[in-house]
């Protein structure tokens, strides 16, 4: 994975239509029972090879909503099996789908200082000037 969702999501639905991998479940589905969408971390890749930006993140109205995870990578097992903030899947084998058991892509040129619950995808722009 490597895109989060934190609770100053508005639920527009952006997100969820924009996302080329289908990662991004309503609040509804949401796995952790929060009332807030969620990124399914064993889908998402970052847009990697789809788009040059995180599509979910240049779609949302909701500025500072979208934020950084670490990439979804084995070094990172450990992370992604915290069961308080994911829910990964089980495989058909009933093995859980953490990195260990299948790496994602991810973009290499985020570095890890800018990674982690919190980090921002998108900025606020410094002015925003009327259209038309």
């Amino acid at each position: 994975m490597s895109v989060i969702i934190n609770d100053t999501c508005i639920t527009c639905d952006a997100c969820l239509q924009q996302c080329p991998v289908n990662a991004i479940v309503d609040d509804s589905n949401n796995p952790t029972g929060k009332k807030q969408y969620y990124v399914q971390p064993e889908k998402c890749v970052e847009c990697v090879g789809i788009y040059d930006d995180p599509q979910c993140a240049a779609i949302c109205p909701s500025i500072g909503c979208i934020t950084w995870d670490m990439p979804f990578s084995v070094e990172f097992d450990e992370h992604f099996r915290n069961e308080t903030i994911y829910k990964l899947g089980v495989s058909k084998d009933g093995k859980i789908k953490s990195p260990a058991y299948k790496e994602k892509l991810y973009r290499h040129d985020i570095p890890l200082a800018e990674r982690g619950i919190g980090k921002l995808v998108q900025e606020e722009p410094e002015s925003l000037e009327e259209a038309g």
